[in-house]
């Protein structure tokens, strides 16, 4: 064999043996088999627990956790009302009616009671009269010879115009009542000519008064026409 042809065949195999051992440094390793690979954990549970994140769940606040129990709500805890709800309150609520008494002047055990003793025209009052009337040498026993309602301008006796007659009962006996409503007008006194019509207006100066000669009496005061 020639010696060129020898040479050639040399550098030819050791170009074939250079590419073979580059060629296996290159060649990918076949996986391993399967059979001999962890596998993940079946447990559907574990896997969601090792594929969830770590971040913790926050605590639910004591103040804003929603309450269980019904709140009990005290009727003596109430909120009490507001100045002006107690003012309008107050200022609502009507007064009691005030009652007035006074003895008799000469009688004993005499005494005349109104109740109340002040209201406006057309308001209704109680009046009782009591041992009113003088009695003995044969006189009757009455509560009062009469009983009247006297403005500022009238009076009992000459000329008086009496005001206005109030009617009362029992007629006889120690004790009397009477309801009377205040009127519009009463009569008054006029020593020379006929007796006037007076309107009966707001102010004092008003009497309840027994005949004979206001033995019993007690003031009254008209509040508003």
């Amino acid at each position: 064999m020639p010696a060129a042809r020898s040479a050639a065949i040399v550098v030819i195999a050791c170009v074939a043996t250079a590419a073979l051992a580059a060629c296996q440094s290159h060649t990918p390793v076949a996986a391993r088999s399967s059979s001999t690979l962890k596998t993940a954990p079946t447990d559907p549970a574990a896997s969601s627990a090792a594929i969830a994140p770590s971040a913790p769940v926050p605590a639910t606040s004591p103040t804003t956790a929603p309450s269980t129990t019904a709140p009990v709500t005290s009727s003596a805890s109430a909120p009490a009302a507001s100045p002006s709800a107690q003012a309008a309150m107050t200022s609502a609520a009507a007064p009691p009616p005030s009652c007035a008494s006074a003895p008799g002047a000469d009688i004993p055990d005499s005494s005349i009671t109104v109740c109340p003793d002040a209201g406006p025209v057309g308001s209704v009052v109680h009046v009782t009269i009591e041992h009113c009337a003088p009695t003995g040498n044969g006189l009757p026993d009455l509560p009062a010879a009469g009983l009247f309602f006297l403005g500022p301008k009238s009076w009992l006796g000459t000329n008086g115009g009496a005001g206005a007659y109030v009617p009362y009962s029992p007629q006889t006996g120690p004790q009397a009542t009477a309801t009377f409503t205040i009127p519009a007008t009463y009569t008054g006194g006029n020593q020379n000519g006929p007796y006037p019509t007076l309107a009966v207006t707001p102010g004092t100066g008003y009497t309840f008064a027994t005949d004979p000669a206001g033995e019993c009496h007690i003031a009254f005061t008209v509040t508003a026409p």
